[in-house]
């Protein structure tokens, strides 16, 4: 590497697929047009990739009668605009088709973005952790506001509580996600007992073919690190009016309109947790 400091410091911005000063002032100047999806203006710029960027003008999420940030989140419920409105729109119509149901939102991005430990993404945006949609031990619907850890039955204790998996409500969850006229989710990570729960109340509601075909490809658990079992990752593409500042990596499937500028992936790329 070269021994000049400034060329080096851009060097190594570049390699951490950092904005340079010129890039930020430009991100800065960028107008703030209205997403086709939207009926406010919306400012948010992801910059870089989910593990390696910034978030401009972010978009706070605040909690709802349908909806509620867990203990813990409060610091990092900022996004893109086109996440957090993906957020609000899946637990509007979850509370819809199952009245007083109540999300549970966990971290999505710092005000500005950047590293967020202990996770290795959440950086530009574009990811949030979501909770279960859980019943308690007499298959109540209820609505708690943590992370439940569940095993392979899809059972899980808290605080001396048995919880157990909602597959009606979280396969609502799924359905909006995945039906979004204009924002497209990259990953649902989450672990496999969890995945055929989903997609066999899918067969039970004899869901659109082409939905669950997008659900068995876009649900993963993660080949490496945690395999996801007390909550969903959620990552989302870029949006249109963030590139070329935003990055993404494959996969690309078919159905995204990024799909034909790279060859669709099916295989698990990142990690990214």
């Amino acid at each position: 590497m070269t021994g000049n400091p400034v060329l080096r410091e851009a060097q190594h911005a570049e390699s951490h697929a950092e904005p340079s000063d010129a890039d930020l002032e430009k991100i800065a100047r960028m107008p703030r047009a209205v997403s086709p999806s939207d009926i406010e203006p919306n400012p948010s710029v992801s910059v870089g990739y989910p593990n390696r960027g910034l978030l401009r003008f972010g978009m706070r999420i605040n909690d709802d009668k349908d909806f509620e940030i867990k203990v813990g989140s409060q610091d990092s419920r900022h996004g893109t605009g086109e996440l957090v409105r993906l957020i609000e729109r899946a637990a509007h119509e979850v509370a819809f088709r199952y009245p007083r149901s109540e999300l549970t939102v966990g971290d999505l991005s710092r005000i500005g973005g950047g590293r967020f430990r202990p996770h290795v993404s959440h950086q530009s945006g574009r990811d949030v952790d979501i909770g279960f949609y859980m019943l308690d031990r007499r298959a109540t619907p209820v609505n708690v506001h943590m992370f439940v850890r569940f095993n392979n039955q899809a059972m899980g204790k808290q605080w001396g509580n048995l919880y157990k998996f909602d597959a009606a409500r979280n396969w609502a969850l799924m359905e909006s996600l995945l039906s979004h006229p204009t924002t497209d989710v990259q990953h649902i990570f989450v672990s496999n007992a969890i995945k055929r729960r989903l997609l066999a109340q899918a067969v039970k509601e004899r869901a659109n073919p082409e939905l669950l075909m997008r659900a068995k490809r876009v649900i993963t658990q993660p080949r490496h690190g945690a395999p996801h079992r007390s909550h969903f990752h959620v990552r989302v593409y870029c949006a249109d009016d963030d590139r070329p500042m935003c990055k993404d990596r494959p996969p690309f499937y078919s159905w995204h309109q990024r799909a034909n500028q790279a060859p669709a992936v099916s295989a698990l790329k990142s990690n990214d947790s």
